[in-house]
C-alpha cells in the first residue's frame, strides 16, 4: 500500500517545496519600507526622470507626488509579501533556504569613491584612493572582492553608519602602525554623478563633493 501512496505524497511534498521557493523568490527592493532609503541621490534622480517621462506623454505629476504614490504601492506590496511568506517561515528555517541577498535593483547613478589621507607636519596627503594605482596603501585588503561588497553597503545604504565608523577606526590603527610620523588620518567619500557616454568621450571633468568625513588622531592609537 505504501508503495502506491508514496508517489502521491512525494508529488505533494515536491509541489509544496516549489511553491515555497517560488514565493520566496518574489522580488522586493532592499529597504523599500524604509522611507530614508528613498532619499538617496540615485532614487531622487530616478523620480525626476520618471516624472519628466510621464509628463511628456500627458500624465501630469511631480517627483514628490510620484514618490508618495510609489511609496504606498511598494509598502503595500512588501507587507502583502511578508504575509504570504509567514506560513513558510518554519520550513525556510529548517531547510536553510532563506534568500540572504538580493540582485542589483538598478545602476548606482551617484557612486562614491573611498579616499584615505594622512596628516604629516600639518599637511594632508592621500595614501589610498579607490581605483587609483598611485595611492595603493591597503589596496590588497580594500580591493578584495569581499571588502568591496561591504564598502559598497557602507557608502550606499542607510543603516551602515556604525560600520563606517568602525572601519575608520580600523584604518586609524593600521595608519598609526604604517605611518609613525603622521598625527591624523582622514577617511571620506567622494560622491559624484555618473557621466553619460558623451561626457566620457569628451573627457569632461568629473565634479562632485566629499562627504561622510571622519578624522581621527593617530598619536596614542594602539
Amino acid at each position: 500500500m505504501w508503495s502506491r501512496v508514496w508517489p502521491h505524497v512525494r508529488a505533494v511534498l515536491v509541489a509544496l517545496h516549489v511553491v515555497a521557493v517560488t514565493v520566496l523568490a518574489l522580488p522586493v527592493p532592499d529597504g523599500v519600507q524604509d522611507r530614508a532609503t528613498w532619499q538617496q541621490p540615485t532614487v531622487r534622480q530616478e523620480m525626476r526622470d520618471w516624472a519628466d517621462a510621464l509628463n511628456a506623454v500627458g500624465f501630469e505629476t511631480t517627483p514628490e507626488v510620484l514618490e508618495d504614490r510609489l511609496w504606498h504601492l511598494a509598502h503595500g506590496y512588501a507587507t502583502a509579501r511578508d504575509s504570504v511568506l509567514a506560513p513558510f517561515g518554519p520550513y525556510y528555517e529548517y531547510c536553510g533556504t532563506f534568500q540572504g541577498w538580493r540582485m542589483f535593483s538598478g545602476p548606482q547613478m551617484f557612486p562614491a569613491t573611498l579616499h584615505i589621507d594622512i596628516s604629516e607636519a600639518g599637511a594632508w596627503r592621500p595614501v589610498f584612493v579607490e581605483r587609483d594605482r598611485r595611492y595603493g596603501w591597503l589596496a590588497r585588503e580594500l580591493d578584495s572582492y569581499r571588502f568591496r561588497a561591504l564598502r559598497f553597503r557602507m557608502q550606499s545604504s542607510v543603516g551602515f553608519e556604525g560600520d563606517y565608523e568602525l572601519f575608520a577606526r580600523w584604518v586609524a590603527v593600521r595608519a598609526a602602525n604604517d605611518f609613525p610620523t603622521a598625527d591624523r588620518v582622514r577617511v571620506r567619500l567622494f560622491r559624484y554623478r555618473l557621466q553619460t557616454p558623451a561626457e566620457v568621450q569628451a573627457a569632461t571633468p568629473v565634479f562632485g563633493q566629499f562627504e561622510q568625513e571622519i578624522v581621527l588622531p593617530l598619536r596614542g592609537t594602539p
